[in-house]
């Protein structure tokens, strides 16, 4: 018996309803290897009800998320869609992520081809949920990725490389993606945000993970923002999974019921 192929990582990407920001080409492909769960949520003004919303958008808001869901299909993606009419965009987000598992969150911008892939490491802690990830992202080969570690207090280079960089690369080849497209770095910095989000400016694509147990802070933290923000890279926030996070996300999504 032939064991089937391992289900891809999935990603939530949210458009909002009714005339959502077109996807970029590029980042639609970049995209296609991946299950892309697409939230479509429409903003319902506080007098109306979301059944009223519903009843007098839906069959638009339906039409433009299907659109929107054609382009992934065509270029190869596995893709689920989900329509929300909601009052709380975050709280929508984080809700769909949890309740269609996704891996990650993207946070869009423009790509115009997928070279470069910035991935800071905060220890590595989150590697584990990374580096499948990444390599599922860049399994065509062509895009080469970037580990960074910031140094903390009187953390050494060569500290940094054997207890963080090292075993995270190591990660990420038992994963898929092959030694000669990765490039290990680290880095002192009086801040570690302000760096990441110039060296995010220098890439096509950063992938972050995270270990609060926040999940809106998972996914809006300050660090994402901000390198969409000044350098207009898009950003994935990989979602860690644990007892925490998990608690976190079940008090979000049973506040929302």
């Amino acid at each position: 018996m032939i064991d089937p192929s391992p289900a891809p990582s999935s990603i939530l990407v949210d458009l909002e309803l009714p005339e959502p920001e077109p996807l970029p080409a590029e980042l639609v492909r970049v995209l296609s290897s991946l299950r892309v769960v697409l939230l479509g949520w429409f903003s319902v003004p506080e007098q109306t009800t979301p059944a009223q919303a519903r009843d007098q958008f839906g069959a638009v808001a339906e039409d433009t998320l299907d659109a929107a869901a054609r382009r992934f299909e065509e270029a190869g993606a596995e893709v689920t869609t989900r329509l929300v009419f909601t009052g709380d965009e975050l709280d929508t987000i984080s809700r769909v992520s949890v309740e269609e598992s996704c891996d990650a969150v993207l946070i869009p911008g423009p790509v115009e081809q997928l070279r470069r892939v910035l991935v800071p490491l905060r220890g590595i802690q989150n590697v584990r949920e990374i580096a499948p990830f990444v390599a599922d992202l860049c399994q065509d080969g062509t895009a080469r990725v970037t580990l960074l570690h910031i140094l903390e207090g009187d953390e050494t280079t060569a500290a940094s490389r054997e207890d963080v960089l090292e075993p995270a690369a190591e990660r990420m080849r038992s994963a898929g993606i092959k030694a000669d497209l990765l490039e290990l770095n680290s880095v002192a910095a009086d801040s570690p945000a302000d760096t990441i989000v110039e060296w995010a400016g220098e890439h096509d694509l950063a992938v972050l993970g995270e270990i609060k147990a926040s999940v809106r802070e998972i996914l809006f933290g300050t660090v994402p923002e901000q390198i969409v923000e000044q350098t207009n890279t898009p950003v994935i926030v990989v979602r860690r999974e644990d007892e925490d996070v998990t608690a976190a996300e079940q008090a979000t999504q049973a506040g929302s019921s």
